[in-house]
């Protein structure tokens, strides 16, 4: 077997076995501590200019840790530090296993923990939603976690092997701590955040396909492609709509932003147990894009 399938393979049962690794030894800790370097040097002037340098920098220095793993050879030491840092950059288990954390809370009318909770998975604010509106933001976050945690990243290891899945998770790393559309960090996030749309641009899209397959199985195939075609461009980033207006359309279900989205308007609300369909939905579509990038064949596509 080619030794990136190996990876490939030792990466993904790190990451359903045992989950994230210690906060210290994390390597998108890690990449948070290096932008959060920058961001505290950033100067007064000139700061579209600086956050610019703080892409390049940052992301080769990502792709050049990829490179440094990839000169150790194909060898049992290589395999096991390029198969932890392949790793790092997605996550199917804690996402999942968070998701139906919360629905557990929802079944059990918790609803404030469940609003604590929910800080930590939206950009929203949280304190006011009731049970529809909680179960919406969940389902919300695992659909658009599936492009910028799973599918991106395996994206790009397919593409460029492990140098392109660390170079995306810094980028994305770097979107959600300065990608923000307001001060301080509107001009300094400015190159991240287009960065950033850029790389999940085409993923986005194939989420549609991923998401469509495995409705087949258990959801509506049709309905996720017509409310995907329909809904996709209603939210505020041109990517996260395609994957979260494909599981409403999958599943049915209506899913609302209060004051900026709504996706499937001509469906019900969702209930908690709609979270365990987008969990089951959003999981063997990860698994999807595992087995298809085995059907390819080559790891990478692009040799270095």
């Amino acid at each position: 077997m080619d030794f990136w399938f190996q990876v490939l393979i030792l990466a993904v049962l790190l990451d359903v076995l045992s989950g994230e690794p210690p906060v210290f030894i994390h390597p998108v800790v890690w990449m948070g501590k290096l932008t959060g370097l920058f961001v505290r040097r950033a100067p007064a002037r000139h700061r579209k200019l600086y956050g610019l340098f703080m892409v390049v920098f940052c992301v080769g220095v990502a792709a050049l840790v990829g490179l440094l793993v990839i000169s150790l050879g194909e060898n049992l030491l290589g395999l096991i530090i390029a198969a932890f840092l392949l790793k790092s950059t997605f996550s199917i288990r804690m996402l999942l296993i968070s998701a139906r954390g919360i629905r557990k809370d929802l079944d059990g009318g918790r609803i404030k923990k469940v609003r604590s909770d929910l800080k930590t998975f939206v950009g929203r604010d949280t304190s006011k939603l009731n049970e529809h509106q909680s179960a919406s933001a969940v389902i919300e976050s695992v659909a658009e976690s599936f492009v910028d945690g799973i599918l991106s990243p395996l994206f790009y290891f397919l593409l460029f092997g492990l140098p392109g899945a660390l170079a995306f998770r810094m980028i994305n790393t770097l979107d959600s701590m300065v990608g923000y559309k307001k001060e301080p960090f509107i001009d300094i996030g400015y190159a991240s955040a287009r960065l950033d749309d850029m790389a999940n641009w085409v993923p986005a899209r194939l989420s549609l396909v991923f998401i469509s397959i495995v409705s087949v199985f258990s959801g509506k195939p049709l309905e996720a492609i017509k409310t995907c075609i329909h809904d996709h461009d209603k939210t505020a980033s041109p990517n996260s709509g395609w994957s979260m207006a494909a599981v409403a359309g999958a599943l049915e279900i209506r899913l609302e932003k209060v004051g900026y989205h709504v996706l499937g308007a001509e469906y019900n609300n969702p209930r908690p147990f709609h979270i365990n369909k987008a969990v089951k939905l959003v999981g063997f579509s990860s698994f999807l894009v595992i087995a298809g990038i085995f059907l390819i064949g080559k790891v990478p596509l692009v040799g270095f």
